[in-house]
């Protein structure tokens, strides 16, 4: 993809993000808008060829705002009615600012940034406090995240990811290819997901996993008596060494340890090489030149970063993986790795296992990575929750063997599943029908996508029962793949498990206790199983789910609303199967498939109003459609969809788009 192509997508992806956001937050909600039918503004319409080509549907509408009315300045935008959202932007429709010069209008089409900036505009002018081109902090922050994203984006579409013969790769090796096409998208819908905001562009692709480049750890030695250590280290332990060095690096660590005097004292582990450049020397200083931390004069390259860049994946196959802290931003965070958390997600496994022992299920279909194995520096004047010891840690995150030494097993980030290619001609779901020896069609393509669904509902809602919720976005949750089978459901980052205690207690278990700061609002504890649904709604569903919907959907030319429909029926029976409460299941169907409303997990304003500073990813709670409603699936909802006949249209388009693709690959 040339360099001017690849801006290009970046920005249209942003951009729909973007505006999709901004509707969805209610940011338009207390301004004067127009909202134009194609008859309505047809003198409009005729002006803007692109718009008059793309209005192919009823229920489009032009909107405008006149965010600038003395300039004579105006936003216009094509819009449609949305599943997730009431309304969204006509994707690959571009954002227009309309400029009155006497009687004539003039049309330019608008950058990201633009965009941002003249809603800040429009946003500012209606406050006594600033200047309608003044921005907030916050305002700022965003912006400049906006333009990272772009330019980080723009970088990452303009490499090519090999997918090419998927399966008949190792499973190791299957995995690390998923994990770079996963990261082309980053968490999908955030219009700054892709902003890793403190790397040039010289680390960007050094460091990203797209990219596919062995990164050099550092190494550096901590004492013992200045070090906490997870539930999986022994007393004695040897450290990180211990599982993921070969003999060569052991024998070069070992050296330089006893070279130093820190052989019985000290325990070697490894950092991530931007953190050590950046982040050490503003963090940790001090205790570098009073000699409590040492750095060793030895590098490992035989590291490949993933989808969550701080994560590291073993060249050689092993089922030993790293987590190490970068303080780079992203996503309104910095990403340290703290010990506070590191022991939460101790206390949060303990939980998975028991509940693995309470459902068969569950014992086989829950697969759960081992994160016991951390250590973490800790002055002895320092508490959990202080800001300098959390940007030297380490934790050794084990996969389950098995998963990586049957060739029958696969495993895919399901963010993979919901990340569309920049050159397009692929996705997983060709290799899965390939493999079934199945044809292409709308129906075998939904048919996957509802075995996908039954296997991931069937493994959330068992754990839901039991008062438990890990977060299951696309980069934490790992699809199961055997023989062609969703088998099951394998999750990461297991400090983030949310749970309603009294609904635990039920199924006996106790609170975990977490170790949270005081005063400080938490996301892990809930009141009951309504409160915790939230997160399956937003975080499965809105996001995850979501996102790999409306990739089929472009892929294959399948009407999004259908896919809507099989999920709805998987959950539906998913609610039926598992030995719910009569009441839980009652409140399941009115929550999920029947209540109006739902809650949304707001992206963009918290960004905004945090303006920087300490902390997880910023949020906040609003409110936006049913999907299932919207798509059809509620018996009392207006909007039908005939299912047979979108089937056999989108089958008959899928075949002519198989048979196009095999003459253009004959033609290559």
């Amino acid at each position: 993809m040339s360099a001017s192509n690849a801006q290009q997508y970046a920005e249209t992806q942003i951009q729909q993000a973007l505006v999709d956001g901004l509707l969805a937050e209610g940011f338009f909600d207390k301004v004067e808008t127009e909202w134009f039918s194609a008859q309505e503004a047809e003198s409009l319409i005729g002006q803007l060829p692109e718009y008059h080509q793309l209005v192919s549907d009823s229920a489009q509408r032009l909107w405008r705002w006149h965010y600038d009315a003395k300039a004579g300045l105006a936003l216009v935008m094509l819009l449609r009615p949305g599943v997730t959202q009431a309304w969204e932007k006509v994707p690959g429709s571009r954002v227009l600012q309309q400029r009155q010069q006497g009687q004539a209008l003039a049309w330019e089409a608008l950058t990201p940034q633009r965009l941002i900036r003249a809603v800040y505009q429009g946003m500012n002018a209606l406050t006594d406090t600033l200047d309608a081109d003044e921005l907030t902090a916050g305002q700022q922050v965003f912006l400049d995240a906006l333009a990272v994203s772009e330019w980080q984006t723009a970088s990452s579409v303009d490499h090519r990811v090999d997918t090419q013969r998927l399966l008949e790769r190792s499973p190791a090796e299957f995995f690390a290819i998923m994990e770079q096409w996963a990261s082309l998208l980053d968490r999908p819908y955030h219009p700054t997901a892709k902003a890793k905001e403190g790397m040039d562009e010289q680390e960007y692709r050094a460091y990203m996993a797209e990219f596919a480049q062995p990164v050099g750890l550092r190494w550096v030695a901590i004492p013992r008596e200045r070090m906490l250590c997870g539930a999986g280290v022994a007393e004695g332990d040897q450290g990180p060494v211990a599982w993921v060095a070969d003999e060569g690096l052991r024998q070069r660590l070992d050296a330089q340890l006893r070279e130093r005097g820190l052989a019985d004292s000290h325990v070697a582990i490894p950092v991530h090489p931007w953190q050590h450049q950046h982040a050490l020397p503003k963090w940790l200083a001090e205790d570098f030149e009073a000699g409590h931390c040492v750095t060793l004069e030895v590098s490992d390259e035989r590291w490949l970063p993933t989808s969550s860049l701080r994560s590291m994946a073993p060249v050689d196959g092993s089922a030993h993986y790293l987590k190490l802290p970068m303080a780079i931003y992203s996503l309104g965070a910095s990403r340290y790795l703290p010990a506070v958390k590191m022991l939460n997600g101790d206390l949060s496994a303990r939980l998975l296992h028991q509940a693995r022992a309470k459902d068969t299920r569950l014992v086989e279909g829950l697969h759960l990575c081992d994160e016991g194995k951390w250590w973490a520096y800790m002055p002895p004047e320092a508490t959990l929750f202080d800001e300098a010891p959390r940007h030297l840690s380490a934790m050794v995150r084990s996969y389950p063997q098995a998963l990586l030494d049957d060739p029958s097993y696969r495993l895919i980030p399901m963010a993979a599943l919901g990340t569309p290619l920049p050159e397009g001609g692929h996705h997983f779901f060709d290799d899965w029908l390939a493999q079934r020896g199945e044809a292409i069609t709308a129906q075998t393509v939904s048919t996957l996508f509802g075995e996908l669904c039954e296997c991931f509902f069937d493994i959330n809602l068992r754990m839901f029962r039991l008062g438990m919720l890990a977060e299951v976005h696309g980069q934490n949750a790992v699809l199961v793949w055997k023989d062609g089978r969703c088998d099951g459901l394998l999750l990461r980052d297991h400090d983030s498990l949310r749970i309603a205690v009294s609904r635990l207690e039920q199924h006996g278990m106790q609170d975990p206790c977490y170790r949270i700061k005081k005063g400080h609002s938490n996301t892990l504890y809930h009141d009951d199983l309504e409160a915790l649904l939230f997160w399956m709604q937003t975080l499965a569903i809105q996001v995850n789910l979501s996102a790999i919907i409306d990739t089929l959907a472009g892929h294959y030319e399948i009407d999004a609303a259908s896919l809507w429909q099989v999920m709805a029926q998987a959950i539906d029976t998913q609610i039926e199967a598992i030995p719910f409460e009569d009441e839980d299941r009652a409140m399941l169907r009115e929550k999920l498939l029947n209540a109006p409303g739902w809650p949304y997990k707001l992206l963009i304003a918290p960004i905004i109003e945090r303006a920087g500073g300490p902390g997880s990813m910023p949020f906040g709670k609003g409110e936006t459609t049913n999907p299932f409603r919207q798509a059809g699936c509620a018996a009392s909802h207006d909007r039908k969809i005939d299912t047979e006949e979108n089937v056999a249209k989108e089958s008959e388009a899928l075949e002519r788009k198989s048979l196009e693709r095999e003459a253009q690959e004959s033609v290559a």
